[in-house]
């Protein structure tokens, strides 16, 4: 209690005897001092708050905060990290967030990156850092200036520093002129280092010793003049062309093999006297010089010859007469020579037919035929032309010695155009066609008091005007089975009638039809025969493509005798009996298969025979009698008599059930069969049937 609290002695008490007065003292009020204030924390307190804060940060910190290690290759890098990251052994203690770091060290390329530091667990990233470039410092023995190749690249380099090499295993290869490669193998450590590699190169080059006869030539190799012989020369290795020249002396050529480091002395090489120059004309230019027989060329020209020797030229131009020269020329030396040729002239008289057409030489319209042209004895083109008429072309050189003639047959444009369709032709299956232009007017069939007549063979008359192709023989086995591989013709009590060369048999007239068809297609030419599921629904008559022969074909080609201008009756003739080697019938050779046969005739086989092996008949056509009778084009019907009606290249009816069948066999010996106006008709298949090929030509 201060001194204002004290009870003041009440006045009527009276004081104990032995109490203690206590006396009041002065008291003066404490005044601060002007303008100052009160202190309410002190120091102390302020520091100590401080402190207790900071260590509940630090402890929220440590609570919240996760461990970053970044493992840097080399160890030893420098690892920065952005933001508040405290360093903590190998790593950092930082708080989960997004940080951006930095990696370096000395010698290698520094490397930053971003990592984002999640609250679940601790976390750990590898960085590592690329080396820099190294330097490579080449020093060679002896000092030359040198070329660098790392791995085969040539890279820059300075008096031997190469700088900027990446890192790594490397080849390195110095190149230098006159020495061989130095190659080696080493690590390129990088961080900027330089290293040092010694090269000690060997010669690329060899001695050669060089002389000639006589001395004192010119040494040159690749256009580089290395002295006069005799001399030593160092060549680099290879193959080397070493030119030796002298004045008024061929330059030699001598090739050189030189290895590196092995020396060689050549064999002396001897020199020749040079060519003389020799500057030729002619007059008429263009023509022809041999030099001992030897052509070189045509005048202007300029010739080098060979000194110190006599040559033989000879000139010659056609139309003129020959000129020979001999001449010798010194060497190095040139020379003029000109010629002067005479024309020479040949007699060439031209006719033609017809008459009184004009002549054309060499382009220029020069008279009329039927004369003499007096022509320069060389090549010289003719045309001969009239009106009406393809022109004749040939050429001709004249002679001095005997007058030529040319006899200009000339046709018309139909005649020419015929001219130049092929008169035989080969399918591809290998089966030969000959062509006809019949122009023909005959009676197809037979008269009713012909012995031996048939009903069907009614009389018809008929124009035949279409140009054609017919096959000189029928169709063999070989050739049908290339349509249909497995075809067989089978056989007859054991005869074969399959062999490859026997006309093909056992096939139906649709069979023959689609093998036209086939062989039309295979040759890139117009189908005949319009197929459809099996049938043949039609023709079409102005296709190119291969078919069998109209019936109206077939009996022309059969009984024209073009020795005669008449029809035959029989393949050999017109009388029996059947001729020696006339075809294949029914013989003696048959009588196991057929009931009726020739005794008095052998055709050699019992059945059929191979295509081609009698006599062809008069316009060169084989077994249009004989061997197989043959399908045709044309539909079967039979006509009512003789008509007045000319029929124009009949193709037959279009519609009916069976197809005409024309020709004797190997099983006829009869005489209504052998006739070639016999004819038959069927629709499937025979073992003594078969077909030829035809074309129309338009």
């Amino acid at each position: 209690m201060t001194a204002k609290e004290a009870v003041p002695a009440r006045s009527d008490e009276r004081p104990e005897k032995h109490s203690v007065v206590i006396q009041p003292a002065d008291f003066s009020p404490l005044h601060e001092e002007a303008g100052g204030r009160r202190l309410l924390l002190s120091p102390r307190l302020l520091a100590v708050t401080g402190a207790l804060l900071l260590g509940i940060l630090m402890l929220v910190y440590l609570l919240l905060a996760r461990s970053l290690i970044i493992e840097t290759q080399p160890a030893d890098a420098n690892v920065r990290i952005s933001g508040l990251a405290l360093p903590l052994g190998d790593g950092h203690l930082v708080l989960p967030g997004h940080y951006r770091y930095t990696v370096s060290a000395s010698g290698y390329l520094p490397k930053s990156g971003e990592l984002e530091v999640t609250g679940e667990g601790h976390s750990r990233h590898a960085v590592t850092l690329e080396r820099l470039p190294g330097h490579l410092q080449v020093v060679t023995d002896p000092p030359v200036a040198v070329r660098i190749l790392i791995d085969g690249e040539e890279i820059p380099s300075e008096e031997g520093l190469a700088r900027n090499i990446a890192a790594g295993h490397k080849r390195i290869t110095v190149l230098t002129d006159r020495y061989l490669p130095f190659t080696r193998e080493i690590e390129v450590e990088g961080l900027d280092n330089t290293q040092r590699i010694e090269a000690k190169l060997r010669p690329a080059w060899a001695k050669v010793q060089i002389s000639s006869n006589p001395a004192g030539a010119t040494v040159t190799v690749e256009g580089q003049v290395l002295g006069k012989t005799p001399l030593t020369a160092e060549l680099i290795q290879g193959d080397r062309i070493v030119e030796l020249s002298l004045w008024q002396y061929k330059t030699e050529a001598v090739p050189v093999a030189v290895t590196a480091g092995v020396d060689q002395r050549l064999a002396p090489v001897d020199l020749h006297a040079a060519d003389g120059l020799l500057r030729l004309t002619s007059i008429p230019s263009g023509a022809s010089v041999t030099v001992n027989g030897e052509f070189r060329g045509q005048t202007p020209m300029d010739l080098e010859l060979t000194s110190g020797t006599r040559h033989q030229l000879r000139f010659f131009k056609d139309g003129y007469a020959p000129v020979v020269r001999t001449i010798d020329i010194s060497a190095s030396t040139e020379r003029d020579m000109n010629v002067d040729l005479t024309a020479v002239f040949g007699e060439v008289r031209i006719t033609s037919n017809p008459d009184n057409a004009q002549v054309f030489i060499d382009g220029k319209l020069a008279g009329n035929t039927g004369r003499s042209f007096t022509l320069p004895a060389r090549s010289h083109n003719i045309v001969v032309r009239k009106d009406g008429y393809e022109a004749y072309r040939t050429t001709i050189v004249p002679s001095a010695k005997l007058q030529q003639s040319i006899r200009a047959v000339l046709l018309t444009a139909e005649q020419a155009r015929w001219s130049r369709i092929p008169a035989e032709i080969t399918s591809s299956d290998g089966g030969r066609l000959k062509l006809f232009h019949p122009n023909a007017q005959f009676t197809m069939g037979s008269s009713r008091r012909e012995q031996g007549r048939r009903a069907n063979e009614v009389l018809r008359n008929i124009s035949l005007t279409r140009p054609f192709y017919i096959g000189t023989t029928e169709v063999t086995n070989r050739e049908y089975r290339r349509f249909k591989r497995m075809h067989s013709s089978s056989h007859v009590n054991g005869v074969s009638l399959d062999n490859d060369a026997l006309p093909v048999v056992n096939v139906s007239w649709i069979d023959a039809a689609s093998y036209c068809n086939w062989l039309s297609e295979r040759e890139g030419l117009k189908p005949v025969y319009q197929i459809s599921a099996g049938r043949v629904t039609g023709f079409d008559i102005s296709a190119n493509g291969y078919r069998m022969p109209t019936e109206a074909e077939w009996a022309w080609a059969a009984r024209y005798d073009d020795s005669s201008g008449s029809m035959r009756k029989f393949p050999w003739g017109n009388n029996l009996p059947v001729r020696e080697n006339s075809g294949n019938y029914a013989d003696s050779n048959a009588a196991q298969l057929v009931p009726a046969v020739l005794r008095t005739y052998s055709d050699r086989y019992a059945a059929t025979a191979p295509v081609g092996s009698y006599a062809a008949n008069a316009i060169g056509i084989h077994d249009l009698g004989g061997n197989v009778s043959e399908w045709v084009n044309d539909l079967y019907t039979i006509g009512t008599g003789l008509s007045t009606r000319r029929e124009e290249n009949p193709v037959g009816p279009q519609d009916g059930d069976y197809h005409v069948i024309r020709g004797s066999s190997w099983r006829h010996a009869g005489l209504t069969e052998l006739r070639l106006s016999y004819r038959d008709y069927g629709a499937e298949p025979r073992d003594d049937v078969g077909f030829r090929l035809a074309r129309w030509v338009d």
